[in-house]
């Protein structure tokens, strides 16, 4: 296939998941909430973050083993590959056993870093041990890297979307019948642990000498390859996870874990549009290696704006429906109480754009293996972000770490990612620039005009709030497709569209 159709593949089943993620929240998150409560509820969504915080403990293995399985890939080079797959389980088996070792060391003061009541600690202690031996199947994790780097991840989000409904089914039977936060932690066990096996057992059978081969002492050069990137790969995901995913840690410390089931749930569709995305970037990072690789630079620069242009659009065309319509879906999904009002979804919906455009830019680096460019710009915004966050959650409540965010976006995080990526590899300022404010530009009139409209009546039932906000996207995209792209770019998605379904002709250039 061709990296187009790759490309689209791989984002189509991405939506795929995301819709199945949607529908099966819909279905059980009202249920769940209710068999738990709001204190619980919010314990486990605080617990799973401080779980994910344990990807620091991967030592940025993850980000250094994806683009070097990659320029494998791409240059044909059968040895690399291998000796950097079983290097890449061998790393991995001995991180699993940190994960674990760190988290039991955890176990007996869990119940001071998630406040809870004397009823649910023992509750919140299984659950954060079963998280915890959940972290074993990392040594798996080189596999979802090979089928990643050679641009299949289709396969993984079809096997997502499977586990996604698994865990729904688990999670609300296990609500239901009293297993409490608990039941919660092993549902996302059981599921993650199913598509680890289903991946390593497919990645075995590809190469079956990987795991005699990881026993023993690892190739030199893949082995220092693979911890050459892991250092500020590291670096990375700490400083992401420090500004980004610290957001209910810091409500329930500051607030209570109650407060966090409300914001939790207001952003929940601006999250799950985020994902999409990032979608983008996750999609087409491996064929922008592809070209790096192959000293294609004018390809890469250009198809680097293209892409931040496609975010962009995509992101309106998704968000403005969302900030418009938000305030009906949450008041019939979990009911007034449960709302965290207009302005919470406002925010989470400009960042969930400026997260989706700068995630597609940091994989220009992370995937090229330059990802020491972007550490400075990187360290910057995420030191913001923490700064901000938490001094705003004091002086404005649950908002404060939605504004957090987009202070460190807009002060650090943007500018800086922009002018790593033309001091690297030549992409104008200017066209970057372009690409992201001028959907911006026709996107707020729409957005405020939407906004109007969604408070002028109240649609019908899910289906008639599907339709409008479908019918408000599908809007934007035709706006967008007659003012904001030009004549070259609309010719140019022309092409790549009938390429989805035919093959052999050659893409027109843009000028």
């Amino acid at each position: 296939m061709t990296r187009t159709r790759l490309a689209a593949w791989n984002y189509a089943t991405t939506l795929l998941f995301t819709a199945t993620t949607l529908v099966t929240g819909l279905a059980i998150t009202p249920w769940i909430v209710d068999g738990l409560g709001d204190t619980r509820y919010g314990a486990y969504r605080t617990l799973a973050e401080c779980l994910g915080h344990f990807a620091l403990l991967e030592l940025g293995l993850g980000g250094a083993l994806g683009p070097l399985l990659a320029r494998a890939a791409g240059r044909d080079d059968a040895h690399a590959l291998r000796a950097t797959l079983a290097a890449g389980v061998r790393a991995y088996g001995g991180v699993a056993l940190i994960c674990v070792a760190v988290g039991l060391a955890l176990a007996p003061w869990i119940d001071r870093l998630i406040p809870v009541g004397p009823a649910y600690v023992a509750d919140l202690r299984r659950a954060w041990l079963i998280g915890v031996v959940g972290f074993l199947p990392l040594t798996l994790s080189p596999f979802r890297a090979l089928v990643e780097s050679r641009q299949r991840g289709y396969r993984v989000n079809l096997l997502l979307t499977a586990q996604a409904v698994v865990v729904a089914v688990l999670a609300l039977l296990l609500a239901r019948q009293g297993w409490g936060i608990t039941g919660q932690s092993l549902a996302i066990v059981l599921g993650t642990g199913l598509v680890a096996l289903v991946l390593a057992s497919e990645g075995l059978r590809q190469h079956p000498g990987v795991v005699i081969a990881a026993r023993r002492r690892p190739d030199p050069e893949a082995w220092a390859a693979l911890w050459s990137l892991s250092p500020p790969t590291l670096l990375m995901n700490a400083c992401g996870r420090l500004g980004l995913l610290t957001d209910y840690l810091i409500v329930s410390l500051i607030l209570e874990p109650a407060v966090v089931t409300p914001l939790y749930l207001t952003q929940r569709l601006a999250v799950l549009a985020q994902g999409q995305l990032q979608a983008v970037g996750n999609a087409a990072w491996a064929g922008l290696a592809e070209l790096h690789a192959r000293g294609q630079h004018e390809a890469f620069a250009r198809r680097l704006v293209e892409l931040t242009h496609l975010v962009a659009v995509l992101g309106v065309a998704a968000l403005a429906p969302i900030v418009a319509y938000n305030r009906h879906f949450v008041l019939r999904w979990v009911g007034r109480e449960m709302a965290g009002g207009d302005m919470i979804i406002l925010v989470a919906a400009l960042n969930a754009l400026f997260q989706g455009v700068l995630s597609l830019w940091g994989w220009c680096f992370s995937g090229t293996t330059l990802i020491r460019r972007i550490l400075a710009p990187t360290i910057a915004w995420s030191l913001i972000n923490l700064a901000a966050s938490v001094t705003l959650t004091w002086r404005l409540g649950p908002i404060g770490p939605l504004l957090g965010t987009t202070t460190s976006f807009v002060a650090a995080g943007l500018w800086g990612y922009a002018w790593e990526l033309r001091r690297t590899f030549g992409v104008p300022l200017r066209s970057l620039a372009a690409a992201v404010l001028g959907p911006l530009a026709w996107g707020t009139p729409y957005a405020a005009g939407l906004w109007w409209l969604a408070r002028t009546h109240r649609p019908w039932g899910y289906l008639g709030l599907a339709f409008e906000m479908g019918l408000a996207a599908l809007g934007f995209l035709a706006l967008a497709w007659a003012v904001v792209l030009g004549p070259d770019e609309r010719a140019l998605w022309r092409f790549r569209l009938a390429a989805l379904v035919r093959r052999g002709d050659r893409a027109p250039r843009s000028h």
